[in-house]
């Protein structure tokens, strides 16, 4: 899932796939996540690395990580509630001549 997370990846793979001009960019942008808290926490706990950690919990340490994700969120609820949190993502662009 991140294995092109990291610039130095993409600039190691990209010209061995016979790419030039290669630039690479951080863009942020913010998202809605839930709208609450716990609809926040429950939708990323529920999915990729989320998932797979609260699977390989004992029920109390799931109970824990839910109530600790949850009000750490609630710091980022808007007014109405719903949950923004701001995103990272390398833009990439490339030529292939």
């Amino acid at each position: 899932m991140f294995s092109l997370a990291a610039p130095d990846r993409v600039r190691t793979v990209l010209p061995a796939a016979g790419f030039t001009r290669i630039a690479i960019a951080e863009t942020r942008a913010y998202g809605t996540w839930g709208k609450d808290a716990t609809d926040a926490a429950d939708f990323l706990l529920a999915s990729g690395p989320g998932r797979h950690l609260m699977d390989n919990a004992d029920e109390p340490a799931r109970v824990r990580a839910r109530a600790a994700l949850t009000d750490h969120l609630r710091a980022h609820e808007t007014d109405d509630r719903t949950v923004r949190l701001v995103s990272t993502a390398w833009l990439v662009t490339a030529e292939r001549p």
